[in-house]
């Protein structure tokens, strides 16, 4: 998306004059001002997991004498680059990557603002806070105090070798990434006040990765009581929980790989390069049940009201399937009640499919649209308020294209807001993502989406659950994609023995 480029091309920069500064419990801090608001970067917020800590749970952050510079991002984790993935190219990678960003619109620490904590994307394999994507200064001038935050990826983030945990038997040792996310959400309550944030009214939100984070930050024990509030946006939970034995399995397979057996395979791994880690990987990577961290798989909780009580907002855009071709697509090909036939007879009742079509509509559904209601109405029978929507907008490039849809990712770009772009983008783009800022600045305040002028949207749940549509028109619409969704939905009980709420 060339909007995307522009982004990339207009790179933060300092307004010229003195910048704010902040104390914290680590120290003092020198930000910057973007568009208004208050920015501090690069804030590291556990010890680096370098040497003896690597796949050890986030240590204590460090603290430093004199003012630190807090004007640029911090490293960007290990990873491989890929194409579509925007991160700043100028950062470089180091394991020394755990930080992050905040932007306020004030330093009042009696301002007591609504925090949103944002969990970037990539398949848990890629990405970082700095993408220009996430610039939390749009959303900081509608009230919130935003932060953004890395964590680590790949094998160095989700890694079940036996012979580590051995080492350290009290210890959580597996999720070292959703462990990191949890550390940036405890500085985030012990520090965010200093910001004008509230540590009280804290909402997380992700996308993809990020989605599947802030589902099992909902599902997860040591999150509990952490965050108020959460926005899991396309984030295909419904199968992304990984046992402990074939998590095991990879380790053991991956450690092979590195010449790492016997006695001395924990100090030959932490001799290699993270490079050399991540090259040997294989696999999906992410959540595992670890036992700790995750006791119990990120769907079942939610579909036994086993997750946090707290006000949730999630959905999908219209073409998920935009992600066919990736290793997820696979799970289209794993057996389903009553033959493909039956799933066919579903979809094409408004005229004949082709076999792309059909594939992209059904990856969609089952792992993306299934996900939100699922997990919704888990929410919803605890008693607590939960959303659902639909991104369906066709911005101005993706109707040139005659793009089949709004693609993975697409709503990002709407949630954060186009920034110095908004002088270039239609006015029709540019109204949608402010009623997308609203609606979502409008829920981290108060756990619910809904505000002047804006259309009206339902909780989820009961009969007929309604879903917010947002399209060129906006609205709630009942039993959306129902046949579908309930289809996915009954394979997947079918599949787990696990009832639907």
């Amino acid at each position: 998306m060339h909007l995307i480029v522009l982004l990339v091309a207009l790179q933060a920069a300092g307004s010229g004059a003195p910048g704010p500064e902040v104390a914290i419990a680590q120290g003092r801090l020198a930000g910057d001002v973007e568009r208004g608001v208050d920015a501090f970067k690069g804030i590291p917020y556990a010890a680096p997991p370098v040497g003896p800590w690597r796949w050890r749970p986030p240590q204590p952050a460090p603290s430093w004498s004199g003012t630190r510079d807090a004007t640029s991002f911090g490293p960007v984790c290990p990873q491989h680059p890929a194409e579509g993935l925007v991160v700043r190219a100028n950062l470089p990678r180091s394991e020394d990557c755990l930080t992050l960003n905040v932007w306020t619109p004030g330093l009042e620490a009696r301002a007591r603002r609504p925090v949103m904590v944002w969990i970037h994307g990539g398949g848990f394999v890629q990405g970082g806070s700095a993408s220009p994507l996430y610039d939390g200064a749009a959303l900081a001038g509608n009230g919130t105090v935003v932060v953004s935050l890395n964590y680590r990826l790949g094998q160095l983030g989700f890694f079940a070798l036996p012979a580590l945990a051995a080492q350290h038997p009290d210890e959580p040792s597996a999720d070292f990434g959703l462990l990191d996310q949890i550390a940036a959400l405890r500085w985030v309550r012990d520090n965010i006040a200093a910001f004008g944030g509230d540590p009280a009214n804290v909402t997380v939100f992700g996308e993809s990765a990020g989605g599947v984070s802030v589902d099992a930050l909902m599902a997860s024990p040591p999150a509990r009581g952490l965050f108020a509030k959460a926005i899991a946006e396309s984030g295909p939970a419904l199968y992304g929980t990984t046992s402990l034995a074939e998590a095991q399995r990879r380790a053991v397979a991956l450690a092979a790989r590195l010449g790492a057996t016997g006695p001395h395979a924990p100090d030959v791994l932490r001799a290699a390069s993270a490079d050399s880690i991540l090259a040997a990987g294989e696999g999906d990577v992410g959540p595992i049940l670890d036992g700790t961290v995750l006791v119990e798989d990120v769907a079942t909780s939610f579909a036994r009201g086993r997750v946090a009580r707290v006000p949730y907002l999630t959905g999908t855009n219209s073409d998920e399937g935009s992600l066919l071709g990736s290793g997820a697509a696979s799970l289209l090909a794993q057996p389903q009640a009553g033959g493909p036939d039956s799933a066919r007879a579903l979809y094409e009742r408004g005229g004949t499919l082709s076999d792309a079509e059909l594939a992209r509509q059904e990856f969609g559904d089952r792992l993306f649209a299934a996900t939100s209601s699922l997990f919704a109405r888990g929410v919803a029978g605890l008693g607590v308020p939960a959303y659902v929507y639909r991104f369906a907008f066709m911005p101005a490039i993706l109707r040139a294209r005659q793009a089949p849809g709004v693609p993975h990712g697409g709503e990002i770009l709407f949630v954060f807001g186009f920034g110095r772009l908004a002088a270039l983008a239609p006015p029709q783009d540019v109204a949608v993502s402010e009623m997308m800022q609203a609606y979502w600045t409008n829920f981290a305040r108060t756990g619910d989406p809904n505000g002047p002028g804006l259309p009206a949207w339902p909780a989820y749940g009961g009969p007929g659950p309604r879903t917010l549509v947002i399209d060129d028109s906006t609205a709630a619409v009942a039993d959306f994609r129902a046949a579908q969704i309930g289809f996915a939905l009954r394979e997947w009980a079918r599949r787990t023995g696990v009832a639907l709420p």
